[in-house]
């Protein structure tokens, strides 16, 4: 890529439609921090991008940096084409809607609408490489939120440990599964241990409970979903992936209570002082034998000497 292109974006990042004289915040250059993130660790692989819990999550992450006011990523999404680089994809049918609508400020308006949008491929390209990517990030944050720099430079430091942390528990996966093994050196009360396990598993089984299949994601990137440890941490210290499961709030809480648990074909145990007779235990006792959900690669399923811990040390006989 000519460095004649990469100044040519640069400078269409300089001169974003901003209404700053008005005092409004910068939608536009916050969302397009959170698409370059979410392009650095991976997550946006193509030159399509949704409207995804992920962006949204990631977008509300850096506004929450510079202001209190109450965001909506539905501005920067649709307002951004004015820019020249950000074009809008409309869902089947909706392809007229999309070329007389002056505005859509309303999410579940835009997610009806618009399928994805796309960069200039050029731009895309761009921000694949990592020395022209920070290039362009550095761009924003001078021009736009200079203010906020350091806040915003940290909010980004971590956000490269937390990925880092994932990455290297998916390594894992490479090697023998141990039930007690410290994965990496790092402090167990650690936000960025904790948070890199979480994107790990969330990613696995895409914000799923692997038990009722249930799946909610706000747009603001809350789910109704734990990673949850089959050997809890406070007993194996360990975050290997193959440690973890994805489960909702309910099933979580039966896991780690002893009230269910898996078998070795990857079923649903439940314990025996569960009767089906009783007004609520029906919602756990129906549970018995069924399936759960698994990652799409065998190595990543939940490991045998886990599930094996858990009915032993846990599931209530």
């Amino acid at each position: 890529m000519s460095t004649d292109t990469l100044q040519k974006y640069l400078q269409k990042m300089k001169r974003l439609r901003v209404d700053r004289a008005h005092g409004v915040a910068p939608h536009k250059p916050l969302l397009l921090l959170a698409v370059i993130e979410l392009i650095e660790c991976g997550q946006i692989q193509e030159n399509e991008i949704p409207l995804s819990p992920d962006l949204a999550e990631t977008f509300i992450k850096y506004w929450s940096k510079v202001t209190n006011r109450r965001p909506n990523i539905a501005l920067p999404f649709f307002h951004l084409k004015s820019d020249g680089f950000w074009h809008l994809h409309a869902n089947d049918g909706y392809e007229k809607v999309l070329e007389v609508t002056e505005r859509i400020t309303a999410i579940s308006r835009l997610r009806e609408v618009i399928a994805y949008v796309s960069l200039d491929d050029d731009l895309f390209v761009l921000l694949a490489d990592p020395s022209n990517r920070e290039m362009i990030r550095q761009t924003l944050i001078c021009v736009y939120l200079l203010d906020f720099k350091d806040r915003i430079e940290n909010l980004i430091a971590e956000g490269q440990q937390i990925t880092e942390y994932e990455q290297l528990l998916m390594s894992e996966v490479g090697h023998p599964f141990s039930p007690q093994k410290p994965t990496v050196p790092i402090p167990e009360e650690s936000p960025i241990r904790s948070a890199g396990f979480r994107q790990a598993i969330m990613g696995l089984y895409d914000y799923t409970c692997a038990v009722c299949r249930l799946r909610i994601v706000t747009m603001d990137g809350e789910s109704a979903t734990d990673a949850a440890h089959i050997i809890p941490f406070r007993v194996s210290k360990n975050d290997d992936v193959r440690n973890g499961i994805s489960l909702c709030k309910l099933h979580h809480w039966s896991f780690d209570k002893g009230l269910i648990s898996l078998s070795k074909t990857y079923q649903v145990l439940v314990s025996p002082l569960m009767s089906d007779q009783r007004p609520t235990e029906w919602r756990l006792t129906e549970l018995r034998d069924k399936s759960i959900l698994l990652p799409e690669r065998e190595q990543l399923y939940p490991a045998q000497d886990a599930l094996a811990w858990h009915r032993e040390e846990v599931l209530r006989r």
